[in-house]
């Protein structure tokens, strides 16, 4: 019985770990493996757990084992219930294991001679898979080695029980798979490390012993939450040529060199420009940065890559070379950057042209011989210097790779400006959000020059005191209110809400304007991307917080979320409510959970006056506005009271508003002709059917022109709610509706609530928390 006892102690360990394995492994391509106990004081264990040897086509090595040592657990059940065989099991404990074994000496090998980094979490597996040798191999009731027999494998191709093990442990793989797949990554091997130190054979013949300096703590800061990350620079370092072909940026004369090995649609290499571009602002006499190319795709980048990453790299690589001819590198660089998700050759011309760039000479070079050849030797140079992946870079020759946060970048630099001897360790604090008390006699108002002249918009966001909204840094902001009560509070200190176009003019220090004319200002978006510049800072602002996390939401303590005009908060904390009329609402600026959509251009326009979340709230502002004509559209606006109306139906008889007084109404402007509308009108019939019988009305206000279009539509497509004829558009132009579908949501008490205009398949569950809300 000890024996069967530690054989199921040693399967169900081998399977939770190597269950756990994979989540680890999916944690070191993100780059958020954090060097712990077990990874040791270098961490390791990241440059092993997203090696090449770490998976096969997308699946985790580890992922097979889960099942494998699963159904081994669940026969030794059978075994100890006696329903089977103890020398069966023996034998077919022996042989898995034993082929799991060989499987990670092969594995060892590569982590030991190809990654040259110890991973103690491999190891672990390693172990755990020989206690399930040799626990299976002593069950056998004669002899150890007896379990050891070529019969095992033809049973597991036979009928008998033990036929069971392969198919479980391919559906098991596809299942863990699915369930748990590999993150998007942007690396390889080497670059999946956050942090690495790599010293190669060429580095270590002929090297006198290492020196190792002692760990430096960089500077404490005040923070919700941090993290103290090691990082490593060795000794050795690259001699990595710099000539006319390399933009550089920075002094010469800078004792620090960074040498950056980029993809243009590597979304961890825009993370790492953003924090370089920090960097330059903080040491600006110290760093000079140059650059390399080291596209993620085989077209240009003939250095042996794995797979195609990213199909417009080689594009936006050509696009910044040419640029670069015309001494515009960096002004490019940022614009690919930006929009690393529109990088089609249309695109990139559009870019060029907006940047000031000769076009045909621009275009001529897009094609030139030379410029492909420029990528990769690039891409060949990086390779020669251990560059698999993308972000890579050199510090005075050392190599680091991954988004490094500016914390540990500030603290390279400091310490390779001291010229210290041998390995260099630092122990740099990592600070999720920077959290700092700001002066008694910061501004709570801030002028500015606006769409309309001059106005005045509040510092912080408000909190509400005795009914009144209040500019504070260091309070609570209001949370969880409607548009209607931000406006009645701002209102009550003798403010209004801001416009869109005002909050976007603080957020981006670029006057707003509504370029195409269609009444939203955010997609016609200049200026800065974010309050504080074009590039992303996560620790700057409360925007990438969890729910349910306990950290303080204080308004103005967070001194890096602030514009340079002195407005903070624009970015996370809460969802903003703009717009000086309830048919205008909408929220800016995201809340503490929008993460990377925390931006400026963050912008929720269809949005009801009447919702509320935990993490809406307001800022007021107060100047002059554009007048405007509160007459038109009246009865047809969110907020109004819906106007009185009454149309044919096919049938020539008539149905009016009148008809639904009292009961909560989806009203929807659609044609025939219109693809969005043939997709929401089925979502709307399913909505009647399910709501019904609490009330809920649903007519179809139709605008072709020919109602025999309509008859013929209806007959293949019929539905279970009135539709009536607006064949003129008579209806439809007394709607603030110029487009269809144009839908309203109207409340019992006859107030448009939400008005929503086209139709999105990913938003169809709104509409039942939008018809939870109109039954209320």
């Amino acid at each position: 019985m000890p024996k069967i006892i530690l054989f199921l102690i040693s399967t169900a360990c081998a399977s939770l770990w190597s269950f756990y394995l994979i989540h680890i492994h999916n944690n070191a391509l993100l780059e958020q493996l954090d060097p712990g106990v077990l990874c040791g004081p270098e961490g390791g264990c990241s440059n092993v757990l997203a090696s090449e040897w770490s998976s096969f086509l997308g699946i985790a090595v580890s992922a097979p084992a889960v099942p494998l040592y699963l159904v081994l657990f669940g026969l030794g059940i059978q075994t100890m219930r006696q329903k089977y065989p103890l020398e069966r099991l023996s034998q077919i404990a022996t042989l898995t294991s034993s082929i799991g074994f060989i499987f990670g000496m092969w594995l060892l090998y590569h982590m030991l001679f190809s990654v040259k980094e110890l991973c103690a979490y491999c190891i672990i597996m390693d172990i755990l898979n020989l206690s399930v040798l040799i626990s299976g191999a002593f069950l056998h009731p004669d002899n150890p080695w007896k379990s050891f027999s070529i019969a095992t494998v033809q049973r597991l191709f036979s009928l008998k029980s033990e036929a069971v093990l392969i198919p479980s442990i391919l559906i098991g793989t596809v299942a863990i798979t699915i369930l748990f797949p590999e993150p998007e990554q942007d690396v390889e091997a080497a670059t999946s490390a956050a942090l690495k130190a790599i010293q190669t054979e060429d580095q270590n013949k002929g090297a006198e012993p290492v020196k190792k300096t002692t760990p430096k703590k960089a500077s404490k800061a005040t923070s919700s939450t941090q993290k103290t990350r090691r990082v490593v620079l060795n000794e050795t370092g690259a001699e990595i040529p710099i000539d006319a072909s390399v933009p550089t940026k920075g002094p010469a004369t800078a004792p620090v060199t960074i040498i950056l090995f980029e993809d243009f649609q590597c979304p961890f290499c825009s993370k790492l420009a953003g924090n370089i571009e920090e960097l330059l602002k903080q040491r600006p006499q110290d760093v000079r940065v140059a650059w390399y190319h080291f596209p993620m795709n085989k077209s240009c980048n003939k250095t042996g890559l794995k797979k195609d990453m990213h199909p417009k790299a080689c594009a936006a690589a050509y696009a910044s070379i040419c640029a670069h001819e015309q001494g515009q590198f960096w002004e490019m660089h940022d614009v690919l950057f930006q929009n690393s998700a529109k990088l089609e050759n249309k695109d990139i011309l559009r870019y060029a042209q907006k940047l000031g760039i000769d076009i045909q000479r621009f275009k001529k070079c897009m094609t030139a011989d030379s410029t492909r050849s420029k990528v990769e030797q690039d891409a060949q140079i990086g390779s020669q210097n251990g560059v698999t992946g993308t972000p890579n870079f050199f510090v005075n020759g050392r190599k680091l790779g991954g988004a490094q946060p500016i914390e540990a970048l500030v603290a390279v630099v400091d310490a390779l400006k001291e010229k210290s001897e041998g390995q260099i360790l630092l122990d740099v604090e990592v600070r999720d959000e920077i959290i700092e008390t700001l002066p008694e006699t910061t501004p709570t108002e801030i002028e500015l020059e606006g769409p309309y002249g001059n106005f005045f918009i509040d510092a912080f966001e408000a909190s509400v005191v005795d009914g009144k909204a209040q500019s504070k840094a260091g309070a609570e902001p209001s949370q969880n209110i409607t548009w209607y009560e931000a406006q009645e509070a701002c209102e009550a200190a003798g403010k209004r809400l801001c416009t869109e176009e005002e909050w976007l003019t603080a957020c981006t220090g670029t006057i707003a304007i509504d370029k195409n004319n269609d009444g939203v200002f955010t997609d016609n978006m200049e200026g800065r991307k974010y309050p504080y510049g074009n590039w992303q800072q996560t620790s700057y602002c409360a925007s990438s917080r969890k729910p349910g996390g306990s950290e303080p939401v204080i308004t103005g303590n967070h001194p890096k979320c602030t514009t340079p005009e002195g407005v903070f908060d624009l970015e996370g904390l809460t969802k903003e409510w703009v717009g000086v009329h309830p048919w205008n609402a909408g929220m800016k600026g995201g809340s503490m959970y929008s993460g990377p959509s925390a931006r400026c251009g963050y912008f929720k326009y269809q949005q009801s006056p009447f919702d509320k979340e935990n993490t809406t709230g307001f800022r007021c502002c107060k100047g002059p506005l554009p007048s405007i004509d509160t007459e038109k559209h009246k009865g047809g606006r969110v907020g109004d009271s819906l106007l009185n109306w009454s149309l044919p139906t096919l049938d020539n008889n008539s149905i009016s508003s009148e008809d639904f007084k009292g009961q909560p109404v989806i009203q929807t402007f659609w044609a025939t002709w219109c693809g969005p509308c043939r997709k929401e009108l089925p979502v709307l019939a399913e909505l009647y059917k399910k709501y019904q019988s609490e009330g809920l009305q649903v007519v179809a206000i139709n605008v072709d022109k020919d109602p025999r279009k309509v008859k013929a539509f209806l007959k293949q497509n019929p539905l279970p709610f009135p539709v009536v004829l607006d064949t003129n558009s008579a209806l439809q132009d007394q709607f603030d509706a110029p487009s269809v579908p144009a839908t309203y949501w109207i409340q019992k008490d006859g107030v448009i609530s939400r008005k929503t205009v086209g139709y999105d398949e990913r938003k169809k569950n709104l509409f039942n928390q939008y018809v939870e809300q109109l039954l209320k």
